[in-house]
């Protein structure tokens, strides 16, 4: 039986918990009234350790026998010093954890959770080593701040940049119904150049949004901040969670798959898991998304998955979670949950779909298939990519849900029938055949993409799409390009004029049953706006380029340049 919510609660506010360079964070502890002293768990915020939310969750945990303690980032509400994302919660948190486990009502057992920049700072956390640190449980987050947060493809991850970048540096959140006219609508994400995205929002500069958009290259800034690159210093047992339909989730594998070869210890390589739910960045209200109602069993209680794990790590409970599969993924289709042991699975066949038309494979109602046969010789497809005239952002792997629900332009995340989009000539429509029989599809996803442009740079976007018997095209993946990086994150070269180049565009991961009757697509574009930023095609600064230029984009599907998507197939007899 997991720990029981049995106990009233006595709390302590606002303590003062000194750093090392004597700069006072503030904590708040709620305890159990009963003798202790008791297992610990901390979460990190710099979103106001008094939110109803925040309070509530910890008064969760002490009602079942831990102490628990919420504290406010440096620089933010109660605590001293100055906020900068990122820089200062690795040294900070490791100071708290010392003074945590100095505490009589410590039992020396502490675990750190929390989702988003809770999970952030427990990855930030991590490559210190504290001895106090039990078990780790971060939820949708990410080790990358480049490829998989603030430059993604080596586009600006634009909406979730913004929004990050205003709501720390005023406590404002994009949630909040009377700052939506402001920040939720097109003039607002259109501000160019970028970099005066924060005069224009809040008056003022915002040092660290300045400093994201000024280090386009993944170079030694974003090295220094990340985790992914630390994994073999970490040396602590890791319970993640992730969302088919959050931006990070091929990056919870990587860290998943990393701490399993590269961990500090045999400890930390035999102790990581991790489980993903048909969800986005936040916590749906039941079982739909977006046009799509995962059933009964889709929704699950963070919290209890968060407290087996710390009943197992910190009180020493023989649960039987450990025996259980380090994966734990909800098909989406079929909509069950299955154990795996590795990822990829095993079994995955990766499989070559590609792309056919007669040339005009442009909107819904154009001539583009889609199939496991290899192209001949056919012509290309072509399209115009007006940076004036972006393709508007629906659903999709994002974070911008909450923070745009009131917002004048929604940015709504999940599985939503992309049909409004795929009516635009500047998108091109691969379709394949009604399937016979049910496919799946569980694991990464790549579009191999053969393309030329009239411009120095721009961008080409793929989704994987599901289309329902009823026409539903409903969104299971995506990703983005940008040319300038086809060749690494960390150096940049624009197109010769004529170039046609090849690009490899991650999308999300994904596990979806395309069920017998239902039908593949491909779509592929240059924007996904306001998600990602607009090239302007100009091959100009992305922070500080303000003119633009209509592109002339060239997909090809020949024998010699066959544009494919690779699907993680499934086989099955084994599935």
């Amino acid at each position: 039986m997991p720990s029981q919510p049995i106990h009233d609660i006595h709390c302590l506010w606002d303590l003062k918990v000194p750093m090392r360079d004597g700069i006072l964070l503030s904590v708040d502890v709620y305890l159990p009234q009963t003798p202790g002293p008791f297992p610990t768990v901390l979460l990190r915020t710099p979103y106001e350790s008094t939110r109803d939310g925040h309070i509530d969750w910890a008064a969760w945990w002490a009602r079942r026998g831990y102490a628990c303690v919420v504290g406010d980032n440096r620089g933010k509400f109660e605590s001293q010093g100055e906020f900068y994302p990122y820089r200062d919660d690795g040294p900070d948190g490791h100071d708290t954890l010392a003074w945590i486990a100095a505490q009589p009502w410590c039992s020396g057992k502490i675990g750190t959770s929390g989702r988003s920049y809770g999970g952030l700072f427990q990855w930030q956390l991590a490559p210190h080593r504290s001895p106090h640190l039990t078990a780790m449980a971060p939820q949708v987050i990410m080790g990358d701040y480049y490829g998989d947060y603030h430059h993604t493809g080596g586009a600006v991850q634009w909406a979730i940049t913004l929004m990050a970048s205003i709501t720390f540096a005023t406590n404002v959140a994009f949630a909040q119904r009377g700052c939506a006219h402001l920040f939720g609508n097109q003039k607002f994400y259109r501000t160019l150049p970028l970099i005066e995205a924060d005069v224009a929002a809040i008056g003022r500069e915002i040092p660290y949004f300045r400093d994201w958009l000024r280090h386009s290259e993944d170079d030694a800034y974003w090295q220094a901040i990340s985790t992914e690159n630390k994994l073999d210093q970490i040396d602590v047992p890791v319970y993640q969670q992730c969302g088919w339909y959050d931006a990070y989730t091929a990056a919870s594998f990587r860290m998943w798959n990393g701490l399993r070869e590269r961990g500090y210890s045999d400890r930390a390589r035999r102790n990581q898991k991790i489980y993903v739910v048909p969800w986005t960045h936040h916590i749906p209200e039941g079982s739909k998304l977006g046009d799509i109602d995962f059933g009964p069993n889709a929704y699950v209680d963070l919290n209890a998955e968060d407290l087996r794990w710390f009943d197992h790590w910190l009180k020493g409970e023989d649960n039987g979670i450990m025996e259980e599969p380090p994966i734990r993924l909800f098909v989406m289709g079929t909509n069950v949950w299955r154990g795996e042991h590795e990822w990829p699975l095993a079994r995955t066949v990766f499989t070559p779909w590609y792309l056919h038309s007669a040339g005009h494979a442009n909107s819904l109602h154009g001539d583009g298939t889609l199939s496991p046969v290899a192209p001949g010789d056919e012509p290309a497809d072509r399209f115009d990519y007006d940076p004036d005239r972006p393709v508007p952002t629906l659903g999709g792997n994002n974070t911008t849900w909450t923070q745009m629900k009131f917002a004048v332009d929604q940015v709504l995340p999940g599985p939503i029938d992309q049909r409004p989009v795929e009516r635009r000539d500047d998108v091109l429509v691969y379709t394949s055949a009604v399937l016979q029989e049910d496919l799946e599809v569980t694991g990464p996803l790549e579009v191999v993409l053969h393309a030329g442009s009239s411009a120095p740079d721009t961008d080409f976007t793929a989704k994987l799409v599901d289309v329902h018997p009823g026409g539903q095209a409903i969104h299971i993946a995506e990703g983005i390009l940008r040319a300038r990086y086809r060749h690494g994150y960390d150096r940049q070269q624009l197109l010769a004029p004529g170039e046609v180049a090849t690009y490899r565009i991650e999308l999300a991961p994904t596990s979806n049953v395309f069920l017998a009757g239902h039908r593949l697509r491909v779509e592929i574009s240059s924007s996904n706006f306001p998600r990602f930023n607009r090239n302007l095609n100009t091959g100009e600064d992305v922070a500080t380029g303000t003119r633009w230029e209509i592109a002339h984009q060239t997909v090809f599907h020949d024998s010699v340049r066959a544009s494919h998507i690779v699907l993680p197939v499934i086989p099955r007899a084994t599935a």
